[in-house]
């Protein structure tokens, strides 16, 4: 698409299929009616945006099918309503320490591209990726690469903007002018690309996807995109909206929109509900890292949906919508006793302890454990709705869990069962044996 004065609207997601491992097992095993399936929970939850990677060695084994199945993927994500931003460079060729690769495995030799008489091969690679998209109206923009710009083992750039904190991480180089070269042959290769791309396409908007807000202005790129694209997972609300200012002068300085194209990591302390709310606040297009929950690496600590379907954790699917949790002094707390269901829970669960211990029922297995279940899970939706307990496992799931055992274990669940009766007790203050007057 031409270049749009604001992508404030964009709510979106990186992609990695949930059967693959990573990108280069996206493209060499590609999976149309995967791709189908899970573009749909995308639609679904409001998404409108697809961040792609692209795997340049699953183009260098075969590139007239690369170019089919990269196709497919745009077409088929704008048939849900879903545009696409693919990155074109990303990986060990495009990085200043790649040690570069001889031909095997059905794989030509793999130079470092980063050297400018090898920049032509990243000019043909976009010359074929433009071939295959390049008119398609699902393009969104290209982002130029990946988090591109050089630095120690735990990202640190040295930078003037940097935030002290992040010196912690790694000592400054001893050798900063070699560091700093490093840096610099990479913003050399993305300047090229960036010339290279708009000579071949003078239509599509560009981007780079920048790790950092404080990298722009050291790769001297802002003058040359449509659109400022940072990443951040960043731990607190401080530390997010101090590179969000960051952003904010540089879109008023070179008067170009802003776009964040990577957020959201569990381990990093930079959860969803967080990350989104204030990228809300400033008005920034997101993609959060990612759609899916499957096979890759980051599966325990990014994600929305499993391949069914289902959801990690339903606050996720609200940030994504723009809902965020009340932590302010109107937010009311819940009370689940109201209207006397604590009460009516915790006798169900009194009566049924009493009748499964009955010993004229003990070869009565299957339906005694369904009696415990049925009054356990009375308790577990009282405490799940009222938030008192943790999501990570809740309790419906351990019960869901013992529904599918064959010959579940009737003491651990009476003994389970009675914890569930002293919890609610505790968080609705009920003394007593749970006898109540309440109209249910």
């Amino acid at each position: 698409m031409k270049p749009l004065a604001d992508y404030s609207h964009i709510r979106g997601f990186n992609y990695t299929p949930s059967y693959a491992q990573n990108d280069l097992d996206f493209w060499n095993n590609y999976r149309h009616d995967v791709v189908d399936r899970e573009m749909g929970y995308a639609q679904r939850l409001g998404l409108n945006s697809a961040r792609i990677f692209l795997a340049y060695k699953a183009y260098l084994r075969d590139p007239r099918q690369f170019q089919e199945n990269l196709r497919d993927f745009v077409q088929t994500a704008w048939a849900h309503g879903i545009s696409t931003t693919p990155i074109l460079y990303c990986g060990g060729p495009f990085y200043p320490d790649f040690v570069e690769e001889e031909a095997h495995d059905g794989l030509p030799a793999i130079p470092s591209i980063l050297k400018p008489e090898n920049y032509h091969l990243a000019d043909e690679f976009f010359d074929d990726v433009y071939q295959a998209v390049g008119s398609e109206p699902g393009l969104l923009f290209w982002d130029i690469a990946n988090e591109p710009g050089y630095h120690t083992p735990n990202f640190v750039t040295f930078y003037p903007e940097e935030p002290e904190f992040r010196h912690l991480l790694d000592p400054k180089p001893q050798d900063m002018e070699a560091f700093r070269a490093k840096q610099e042959s990479v913003w050399a290769f993305i300047r090229h690309a960036i010339a290279h791309v708009r000579e071949k396409d003078p239509v599509n908007a560009l981007g780079v996807g920048n790790t950092y807000a404080y990298e722009i202005e050291p790769s001297q790129t802002a003058p040359l995109v449509d659109v400022l694209i940072f990443h951040n997972y960043f731990e607190t609300r401080k530390r997010v909206r101090d590179e969000c200012e960051i952003m904010k002068r540089l879109s008023q300085k070179y008067n170009k929109p802003v776009v964040n194209n990577e957020c959201c990591c569990l381990c990093r302390s930079n959860p969803y509900d967080m990350e989104l709310e204030i990228l809300a606040e400033y008005g920034f297009g997101f993609y959060v890292f990612e759609l899916m929950i499957g096979q890759s690496i980051w599966r325990k600590v990014h994600g929305i949906c499993y391949p069914d379907g289902t959801v990690r954790d339903p606050s996720i699917v609200a940030a994504v919508q723009g809902f965020f949790r009340n932590r302010g002094p109107s937010a009311i707390p819940e009370d689940v006793n109201e209207e006397g269901s604590a009460h009516l829970a915790i006798r169900l669960a009194t009566e049924t302890l009493a009748k499964t211990a009955d010993r004229s029922r003990r070869h009565m297995e299957r339906e005694n454990a369904e009696l415990l279940l049925e009054a356990a899970e009375y308790i577990a939706n009282l405490l799940e709705a009222g938030q008192y307990v943790p999501m990570r496992v809740p309790p419906t799931a351990r019960i869901a869990a013992y529904r599918r055992q064959e010959h579940p274990n009737l003491d651990e669940i009476r003994t389970w069962l009675y914890q569930l009766v002293q919890q609610l007790r505790e968080v609705c203050c009920i003394l007593g044996s749970g006898e109540s007057n309440s109209r249910i």
